[in-house]
Parts: structure tokens; C-alpha cells; sequence
């Protein structure tokens, strides 16, 4: 990972796993990988996944618990046109922040802990509530029977490719280009892009 892209701050990693909605697991068995797109929450660290007891992905971490887990915001997809008039492709380039967690999972199997989980996955991803807590009885035999899991991290590793290495010329004319296309996303993704070079 080039140094320049690299993010340590825990607080910035954080609100990526609170924002994004889908995140890749990725398990393996017989030398054979297989990675599935998935709902998730974060709680201390950990990220929290449920679903059904059975089927393939139970199958495989049932056989081993080692799994890696990454997420991707995306932003602004750049032509090489935005960064250079000589003609070459190789500026062609992507905006985004990605983090990837290596570790190992484990099965939750205490039914506070599974209600909470599910109570935190209700919050993320319906904020404006509308439901009854997951405390309630009524959740008792849904909760019995759905499988709740969690990736614990060994280690992390965090990349922001938001521009940071670019020379005042390149930026400025990225920087006119996304004014000119003009979408929600460029301007959220040049407002990134200037945050990170003060």
C-alpha cells in the first residue's frame, strides 16, 4: 500500500464502517476462496453480521474461522482527460476509501448479545426507528433462530485515494474538471480531496 493513501485514524475508519451499507466477507475452504456482499455493523471494533444457521458460508467458517472483510466508498471515477491533455490512458483513475479487516469469526450463541447486535443492525440501518426494540418478546423466536456471527480483527489496514499525491498542477485541473461536470458526487469527492491536502 503506497504510504500516501494509507489512514490510521481510528475515528476515520469508524465512520467509514458506520456509512457504508455492503461489505465483502471473504472465507475459504479446500484452497477454494469465496466472498459474499453483506449487511453488517460494527460494535467495539468487531463487525457483526447475521443470517440463516445453515447453507454454504456457515458450512466454510464451520471449517475455518479465518476471514477477511473489506468495504469500499466510492467516489468520483476520474478520465485520464481530467488529469492530462497528452492523450495517454494511464491517468485514468478512481476516487475512494476502502478498509480491510483480517481475522477470524465467531459464533454468537448468548441471546443478549444476538439482540443486540440485531438491535445495533436496526439502527444503522433504519435510523428513523419505526420498530419495536429488539428486547421485545415478541422477537424471542426470530432471534433463537437466526445465526449471528462476528469477524474479530487482527489487523486492519485502511487507503483513502482521494488525490493526496498530486502536484498543485494536476490538482487544479481535476479540480476544474469536476466543477464543470458538476455532479453531487464530484463535489463531494473534491471537497475530500481538498480537506486532505491542508
Amino acid at each position: 500500500m503506497r504510504k500516501v493513501y494509507e489512514i490510521k485514524d481510528e475515528e476515520l475508519i469508524k465512520n467509514i464502517l458506520e456509512n457504508t451499507e455492503f461489505g465483502t466477507l471473504a472465507i475459504c475452504m479446500d484452497n477454494k476462496p469465496y466472498s459474499v456482499p453483506l449487511n453488517f455493523v460494527e460494535i467495539n471494533g468487531e463487525i457483526f453480521i447475521h443470517g440463516a444457521k445453515k447453507g454454504k458460508k456457515i458450512e466454510i467458517m464451520n471449517n475455518n474461522n479465518n476471514a477477511s472483510f473489506s468495504v469500499v466508498e466510492s467516489y468520483s471515477l476520474l478520465p485520464s482527460y481530467f488529469s492530462t491533455d497528452d492523450g495517454r490512458a494511464s491517468p485514468a483513475t478512481h476516487m475512494f476509501k476502502s478498509i480491510i479487516l483480517d481475522g477470524h469469526i465467531e459464533f454468537i450463541e448468548d441471546y443478549d448479545v444476538k439482540a443486540n447486535a440485531l438491535e445495533m443492525l436496526m439502527q444503522k440501518y433504519q435510523k428513523e426507528g419505526g420498530y419495536k426494540a429488539l428486547t421485545d418478546v415478541i422477537y424471542k423466536k426470530i432471534i433463537n433462530a437466526t445465526c449471528i456471527y462476528k469477524l474479530v480483527p487482527s489487523q486492519s489496514s485502511a487507503k483513502f485515494h482521494l488525490g493526496q499525491d498530486y502536484n498543485e498542477q494536476r490538482f487544479a485541473r481535476v479540480k476544474e474538471h469536476l466543477l464543470k461536470r458538476g455532479t453531487k458526487k464530484d463535489l463531494d469527492t473534491l471537497k475530500l480531496m481538498e480537506s486532505l491536502r491542508v
